[in-house]
């Protein structure tokens, strides 16, 4: 939730962790430039002195890439409050973040204070927006970080009704516009989409070469959840090497937005990291922009 004041953004969100692990998110330098800033931004950091005055210098890079230079010194730091006050001569704010206990999670409150009422109305169309893009984007590093030793997890607020993203996976004709990370495509679908039905996903590489998946629904639940395994190849046929498990999770929120989880289970903690050395989250990543620009196109 985001209000609005004569100099001030406010946004706030309950997440389903604690203070301890948010706090992490944002002090582990690794994690903070993942999660970082609006959809799409990435991040170099150059200094990281996460202490009362120290200095916090970073690259932003916007998705059309457009490089802003950003300079800040933290204030406060507390595993209850971080405030920090950015240097740019182009927008001055002071930046107030506060992780209070909540109903078993962590009630998160992000106040930025412009110097003057000037300052923040060059911002206001679009600072609330990307504040929320943040938080979703800090949601979604706070999975990662409570996935077990044999999971992968990737999760993201998307603007698409879940009803739409549900087609894209269990319609055969929309799944093979969208599956396999582009340059990579995905000549053959063949989906039971049931409760013990099979399904048979191809991809192609660019020299060729396909790759079968096939594999066996375990639990459908329409515009709500899918989980699949390739422990078994059809009719509980088991397969000779079971790597995997997916759970999906299609989670509607107040609006026509979805929190899309992909939760991925391994049979080995080895498997995991194998699959994550593969490029699990930039080829996921990838897979779901396109799975989002398709079904905003529905």
């Amino acid at each position: 939730m985001s209000t609005t004041s004569d100099r001030a953004f406010v946004t706030t969100r309950l997440f389903k962790a604690s203070p301890a692990l948010i706090f992490r998110a944002f002090s582990e330098p690794e994690r903070l430039a993942r999660w970082w800033g609006p959809n799409g931004f990435s991040n170099t950091f150059h200094a990281f002195d996460f202490k009362p005055g120290g200095l916090w210098h970073l690259d932003m890079h916007g998705p059309d890439g457009t490089t802003y230079p950003n300079k800040s010194v933290f204030e406060e730091v507390t595993p209850q409050r971080i405030v920090l006050r950015h240097l740019e001569t182009v927008h001055q704010f002071t930046l107030a973040i506060t992780l209070a206990e909540e109903q078993g999670g962590t009630r998160l409150t992000w106040e930025q204070t412009f110097d003057s009422v000037e300052e923040c109305d060059k911002v206001r169309a679009y600072v609330p927006r990307c504040n929320e893009e943040n938080l979703d984007r800090l949601e979604s590093e706070l999975a990662r970080l409570t996935a077990g030793d044999r999971e992968l997890v990737l999760m993201r607020i998307v603007d698409v009704p879940r009803e739409k993203l549900y087609r894209c996976w269990t319609e055969a004709e929309l799944l093979k516009q969208w599956f396999a990370p582009l340059p990579y495509t995905t000549p053959v679908a063949q989906l039971d989409v049931r409760p013990g039905g099979s399904s048979l996903v191809v991809m192609r590489g660019p020299d060729g070469t396909d790759m079968p998946n096939p594999g066996v629904y375990l639990e459908v639940v329409p515009n709500e959840r899918l989980v699949a395994t390739d422990a078994y190849t059809k009719a509980w046929e088991p397969s000779e090497k079971p790597f995997m498990t997916v759970v999906l999770t299609f989670e509607k929120l107040g609006d026509s937005r979805t929190r899309y989880t992909a939760r991925v289970i391994h049979w080995s903690a080895a498997d995991r990291a194998m699959h994550e050395k593969m490029g699990f989250y930039p080829g996921w990543g990838q897979c779901l922009d396109q799975l989002v620009a398709l079904a905003q196109t529905l």
